[in-house]
């Protein structure tokens, strides 16, 4: 009578892991995670940010500025037709200051956080390999 068992059959000596090839070290996963969180980091800071206009007629975004430059007033007057009311501009520069506060945390957050840990991996110590 023959037992089956669940764990798999002892692989030959001569024959090598298949998923070792396609496999990457967990040094370069985490120096990916860290380059691709520095670069999403700089897309949101340097990107304009754009609003939606609170006229229902038509469909159209202004431009706000990005995170380093702010709000651009003239800019966002000029996109809105010079409105003659400046109450209408001061809703439009509230809404893009809060939109650029609300990216503010996350971009910053990314961009410092890859930035820290390419200097860390950078000035860490690698461990040898049994390879080397």
């Amino acid at each position: 009578m023959s037992q089956t068992s669940l764990e798999p059959a002892p692989r030959p000596a001569d024959q090598a892991d298949p998923l070792a090839k396609v496999t990457i070290a967990p040094r370069a996963y985490v120096a990916f995670l860290f380059v691709a969180a520095l670069v999403v980091g700089l897309v949101l800071v340097l990107v304009p940010l754009r609003v939606s206009t609170l006229d229902t007629t038509k469909t159209v975004k202004v431009s706000c500025g990005n995170i380093l430059g702010g709000v651009e007033t003239p800019q966002l007057a000029e996109a809105l037709g010079h409105p003659s009311d400046e109450v209408v501009l001061a809703q439009y520069v509230h809404m893009c200051e809060d939109s650029i506060n609300a990216r503010t945390y996350p971009a910053w957050g990314l961009f410092f956080t890859g930035l820290l840990g390419i200097v860390w991996l950078g000035a860490g110590q690698r461990r040898k390999s049994r390879l080397e």
